[in-house]
């Protein structure tokens, strides 16, 4: 009996099992020079985006392994509050992906769909790497309660994109969101931060340099 309970304490004392493929991310600050001469080098990447569907009757139906989705518009008011549309923006053949835009009355956001069917939404269009196997994507939630407060990575992984790390700057209380991120290479972005601390609330603006290292370890971030 004694054996089983140390066995147990010791279990309990262990670290959780690493997430598959998790990383650690880590932030060094920029100064707002250093920024904006990083920015002119950042690279842009656009996979090809081909358009073999498209909406007939306010309906996106996109076929998947695992049965037909369909994406229909609720086609009342704008000003009524369960107005809804759905714009198909294309798909991606080197990752099997459909992309939807996703237009409420208070919100927006982005279906990445892929070929078994499964939904990754998103606040804002993925933005990729220049290697093309992982993506970033920001979202500012301190102005507007609809948004989440995040950064989020994604790798692809197995057919499909996996989320491997994320960020929540703190809303309660408002700390800092992302305005803006840009790749320099497949493990480094720069970003820019806007500030919802000190005199000038929402006003001020802060950079750094995010560095990403595969390790089981959690992220470090101001």
């Amino acid at each position: 009996m004694k054996g089983t309970l140390l066995l147990l304490l010791l279990l309990l004392k262990m670290p959780p099992a690493a997430t598959p493929g998790a990383v650690r991310v880590t932030f060094s600050a920029l100064t707002k020079a250093a920024y904006l001469e990083a920015k002119k080098v950042a690279v842009l990447t656009k996979p090809a985006m081909t358009f073999p569907l498209k909406k007939a009757q306010g309906r996106v139906v996109i076929p998947t392994a695992k049965g037909s989705k369909a994406f229909q518009d609720n086609a009342v008011d704008e000003e009524n509050p369960d107005w809804e549309k759905y714009t198909y923006l294309g798909y991606w053949p080197q990752f099997g992906c459909h992309l939807i835009l996703h237009n409420h009355y208070e919100w927006s956001n982005y279906i990445l769909l892929n070929r078994n069917g499964q939904e990754v939404e998103l606040c804002e269009p993925p933005i990729y790497s220049p290697d093309l196997k992982s993506f970033v994507a920001i979202s500012s939630g301190i102005e507007y309660w609809a948004n989440s407060n995040s950064i989020q990575l994604f790798r692809f992984q197995n057919g499909t994109w996996r989320q491997i790390w994320k960020v929540e700057p703190a809303v309660e209380p408002a700390t800092w969101e992302p305005n803006e991120i840009y790749w320099l290479s497949a493990n480094s972005l720069i970003l820019k931060k806007r500030m919802w601390t000190g005199k000038n609330p929402g006003g001020t603006y802060t950079y750094a340099k995010l560095t990403i290292r595969s390790s089981a370890s959690t992220a470090h971030h101001p």
